[in-house]
């Protein structure tokens, strides 16, 4: 549905509840009964259900509850989709394919139904009083008849049980009873144990195993149909993204009484991506992290000491501040939905207000404003906040990461109305603001900070030595140099006073399995590496050749050598007479974003609303880049000309490279 749309019908539900203040309904109810035109008597059905006696009283709250938000929730048109379904489950249905060849399937498939997406109809016109009557029922059995829903309250109720679908685009269709006792393999045991039939977090971690073991969950975001949400299909997706998994889990919980919502968070701010996952209301009424499907335990997140920036979870309920932020000219994207809250201090230690001066020189008409975070490539808004005498103010914001305070003018053009800040620990703003009139020199080493899997891979060459020797079999090796800490790449520059060898090479140690991704040597005066004759261990992990140990000499950094086991296993090269080497540049195995012998990079910093260049450099003879004249105060980002995609922001601060 088109944000004007969404702007005209907000605009008229809120002044008819203005006029409607006095009618047999609340204002709410009764501006969706308008809105439901011909519908209007399915939905009236409902209502006079509920108050024909005292009993059904919180039924009524309930439907009055369900019928004031549904403005806005929609469906696909019922025929389309069940055309789509039909042939979606065949494909599903295929136990001989495997899960890349169904989503490939299925995305042939969404082609051949290319209006699908745009043919969708609002709940209000289409939803029948049978329907959300026999919705309200299951979902008041569950709640009052399972043991792991009796402790939440009403208001939780509705949001964690009550919704006759899980998420927009949803079928209105019989998911309650389709999944009531699905994946109920270890949940039915709990009955005989009194602590876990009290417990909502046991019922959803002893579900999710279930669910695990059933689906085999494959985390992609190759499939670009519409999402397998109908009862019979949305637990027999062979592959999806966070999102479709968490779905899955909504549904199945909901219908079997675990009361379970769907957070967010709408960009990383320190890498790619978006996340999603479920949270469950346990005895106390906390809402315990649980990572859908994935292979994370219930009660943390995949990246449990990762900065969050903002985090949202998605709700049945409209969210009035949201309504008033479709009133601007242009709304980006996840804004563009009304159906969320912002549960962040749940998370993290937050800035409760943030203030932020708007420096920018184009006149800006937004009654509000948003900060962004970066993706690797462009700023992504996460949080809005009202602009209020050429002041933005924001609330509930994660500390320790750099924001870039936008405007987007009426074409969704972005306008960067002050420099980044980082909003540090202390919840205070420093703008980094470059200083022009104090610059230094900055040595680079990397375009990309070092994540886990390459600081692991780069943490087997501690302890590794260089050796040189005249002797084929290193009787009589001489060490000249030693790797004693983690580096992302070693550079040795030997003296001038070392004699000339045959043979040199890299040696790992006892405890560790030789893992290096590329072994450079150099001559005085080389500007590219000498190569000889490839010699070292012959065995390789799992006998895989594409680990052997040529990959250590094929300039590629992204392939490597890996011995078969830790034994001293070694890698290098016989020059065939002796050799006078000046510099070993040594690369374990890594992410590719060091600095690479041979590539053309520049480099950047924030200025007046814009990346400007600091200059190009080739890295010719080494694995790190010299740059002089950098802005003191700046937020810089080095890009690689030649390769790779992943790149991030950072300061130089104190000699190094801090990222963010």
């Amino acid at each position: 549905m088109s944000l004007a749309k969404v702007t005209f019908i907000l605009t008229c539900c809120a002044a008819g509840a203005l006029l409607l203040s006095c009618a047999k309904y609340p204002a709410a109810v009764e501006v969706s009964l308008q809105r439901a035109d011909s519908n209007r008597g399915e939905l009236e059905q409902v209502l006079e259900r509920y108050s024909r006696t005292s009993v059904d009283s919180l039924k009524l709250r309930a439907a009055e509850f369900l019928i004031a938000n549904m403005p806005m929730h929609w469906s696909y048109d019922s025929a389309l989709l069940s055309a789509y379904y039909f042939a979606a489950d065949s494909i599903l249905n295929n136990n001989k394919a495997g899960w890349a060849e169904k989503i490939a399937d299925l995305n042939e498939l969404a082609l051949r139904h290319p209006s699908l997406k745009k043919s969708i109809r609002e709940d209000l016109h289409v939803i029948t009083a049978d329907y959300l009557i026999q919705s309200i029922e299951k979902a008041f059995g569950v709640w009052q008849n399972e043991p792991w829903a009796r402790h939440i309250n009403f208001d939780d109720f509705c949001e964690y049980l009550l919704p006759y679908k899980i998420v927009d685009g949803q079928p209105l269709d019989d998911w309650r009873d389709s999944l009531k006792g699905k994946f109920y393999i270890r949940l039915q045991s709990y009955y005989g144990n009194e602590y876990y039939k009290n417990s909502a977090f046991m019922a959803a971690s002893a579900m999710r195993k279930d669910m695990i073991d059933a689906m085999h969950p494959q985390l992609t975001m190759d499939y670009e149909g519409v999402p397998l949400l109908a009862s019979g299909n949305i637990t027999k997706i062979p592959a999806g993204s966070c999102d479709a998994y968490a779905h899955a889990v909504l549904a199945a919980m909901r219908s079997n009484g675990i009361p379970v919502a769907h957070d967010f968070i709408v960009q990383w701010p320190y890498r790619g991506k978006k996340h999603s996952w479920n949270v469950v209301q346990d005895a106390l009424r906390k809402n315990v992290v649980f990572e859908e499907l994935n292979g994370v335990a219930p009660g943390s997140m995949v990246r449990p000491q990762s900065k969050l920036g903002k985090v949202y979870r998605h709700t049945y309920a409209i969210n009035d501040e949201l309504v008033q932020l479709q009133r601007e000219a242009y709304v980006p994207g996840v804004f563009r939905s009304i159906f969320f809250r912002d549960v962040t201090s749940e998370y993290s230690p937050v800035a409760a207000t943030v203030e932020v001066d708007i420096h920018s020189e184009r006149e800006n008409k937004s009654a509000y404003a948003y900060l962004s975070v970066f993706d690797n490539k462009d700023w992504v808004p996460i949080a809005y906040g009202r602009v209020k005498k050429s002041r933005a103010v924001f609330k509930d914001m994660c500390k320790d990461i750099v924001y870039l305070p936008v405007s987007y003018d009426a074409q969704g053009f972005q306008i960067a109305l002050s420099y980044p800040f980082l909003l540090n620990h202390f919840g205070e703003v420093k703008y980094l603001a470059p200083d022009t009139a104090s610059r230094r020199a900055a040595t680079l080493y990397r375009k990309f900070p070092v994540f886990v899997k390459p600081f692991d891979m780069a943490m087997r060459s501690v302890g590794a030595k260089l050796q040189a020797s005249n002797s084929e079999d290193f009787r009589h090796a001489v060490t000249v140099h030693s790797i004693d800490k983690w580096e992302a790449s070693t550079t040795a520059l030997l003296s001038d006073s070392l004699p000339a060898y045959r043979y040199w090479r890299f040696r790992n140690s006892e405890k560790q399995h030789c893992s290096i991704a590329e072994l450079m040597f150099f001559r005085k005066d080389d500007t590219i590496p000498y190569k000889g004759k490839i010699m070292g261990t012959d065995t390789f992990l799992d006998n895989d050749t594409s680990m052997r140990k040529e990959k250590a000499f094929d300039d590629d950094p992204l392939t490597y050598y890996n011995s078969a086991k830790p034994d001293s296993a070694w890698v290098g090269m016989d020059f065939g007479q002796p050799v006078s080497i000046k510099k070993i540049i040594c690369l374990p195995r890594s992410d590719d974003n060091n600095i690479r012998f041979g590539d053309e990079y520049e480099l950047f910093y924030w200025l007046d609303g814009g990346w400007r260049s600091l200059g190009r450099q080739r890295a010719a003879t080494d694995v790190l880049l010299r740059f002089d004249h950098v802005p003191g105060n700046a937020l810089l980002l080095l890009r690689d000309l030649t390769r790779g995609s992943e790149e991030r922001i950072f300061t130089y601060e104190n000699e190094n490279q801090v990222w963010w």
